[in-house]
């Protein structure tokens, strides 16, 4: 099952449809449990770095990234600010830490 991310903010309808024109029913999400779930896991974005991050932060989505992620090596694709997010930080309209898997 892939795990679609669903933060309150982007482009999550687009890749929700792309993923089912390719025959997948992804498992839309805003609750980190699911992710356990889930054998891929993707993060859509779009928004201002520091508005994301607080948000995935309010949904103590990024905690559940972590171990789905880099403890049980799970693959993961961010896209746009989902990419972007996976730095140590960033610097859009405040300086901001990221996930930190990326130096």
């Amino acid at each position: 099952m892939i795990g679609l991310i669903n933060y309150g903010a982007g482009n999550i309808k687009s890749v929700e449809n792309v993923l089912k024109a390719l025959g997948h029913s992804p498992n839309v999400t805003d609750n980190p449990q699911n992710l356990k779930k889930s054998e891929i896991i993707i993060l859509p974005g779009v928004g201002a770095f520091p508005d994301c991050i607080d948000k995935l932060k309010n949904q103590k989505m990024i905690d559940e990234l972590n171990k789905q992620v880099l403890v049980n090596k799970k693959p993961f694709l961010g896209i746009c600010i989902g990419l972007q997010l996976l730095a140590d930080q960033g610097y859009e309209n405040t300086l901001t830490k990221g996930f930190g898997w990326i130096n």
